[in-house]
């Protein structure tokens, strides 16, 4: 079979299934209950989708330039042409902005100021604002080194000591973040600065959403694991004693008498 694994980095997969960013499940249905239109410019109108998932019923707002057709036999909107026909492709890349901006939240196990770091990052590059988005991968670079008691005296230093704290990580991920360092140059701040583009600014934010997940939460989840197995271990052992146990006298034979 095709690998479609590329699907699942969409938020959405097409007009009935999407990758809910509460419930973290992949390919779940959802519906859009509401829309408001307002005018973004004097000429030009914007669309409000709120969508509520088939799963968690959690609800997200995405904002888009595209209107959506409705289909008059099922009620439902969806992307398509004046033919009604649908470009899956086209869907995703519609949106220009969504509440969660994540396409999926964020872990709990990742640290709070962690979390609200990255969030604004993909908000302020969502608004193609290169300034704030880099200003905020900086910061979650620093904070992740004073977690982590990362050594050095710049940010060079504290991503390789980083790398040598963490070898779990691959190390591929924590060479992108030396690049942070161009990103967030006094070339950024001065308006000056025309090397870097929100495709880079998108690869380095992925990249410290990767390190995040590898750090925070990838161990509690091989932990919990560990405790599902020894649990299952734990339910075959009292049955293995209690084989053992059997009372010997009550399995012994009865003499006869002559």
């Amino acid at each position: 079979m095709p690998d479609q694994s590329h699907l699942d980095a969409r938020y959405f997969v097409d007009d009935k299934v999407y990758n809910c960013p509460f419930c973290n499940r992949r390919h779940v249905t959802y519906y859009i209950y509401e829309l408001v239109q307002f005018d973004w410019t004097d000429r030009k109108p914007c669309t409000v989708y709120f969508i509520r998932c088939g799963s968690c019923q959690k609800r997200s707002m995405h904002l888009t330039f595209t209107l959506l057709q409705r289909n008059e036999k099922s009620y439902r909107y969806h992307w398509s042409d004046d033919n009604d026909n649908v470009d899956n492709k086209k869907l995703d890349q519609a949106i220009f902005y969504s509440v969660p901006t994540s396409f999926f939240v964020l872990d709990e196990r990742v640290p709070r100021n962690l979390r609200e770091l990255l969030t604004e990052a993909e908000g302020c590059l969502k608004s193609n604002y290169l300034t704030g988005a880099s200003v905020c991968a900086r910061k979650i670079i620093y904070e992740l080194g004073k977690l982590n008691k990362a050594t050095g005296d710049n940010y060079k230093d504290r991503i390789e000591s980083l790398k040598d704290i963490h070898p779990e990580v691959d190390p591929t991920f924590f060479d992108t973040l030396l690049t942070i360092q161009q990103v967030t140059s006094t070339k950024v701040h001065e308006n000056s600065f025309d090397g870097w583009e929100a495709k880079h600014l998108r690869v380095i934010l992925a990249t410290l959403k990767e390190v995040l997940h590898e750090i925070y939460v990838v161990p509690a989840l091989r932990q919990d694991r560990r405790q599902a197995i020894l649990s299952l271990k734990d339910e075959l052992i009292p049955q293995q004693q209690e084989k053992k146990s059997v009372n010997p006298q009550a399995q012994a034979p009865v003499p006869t008498q002559t």
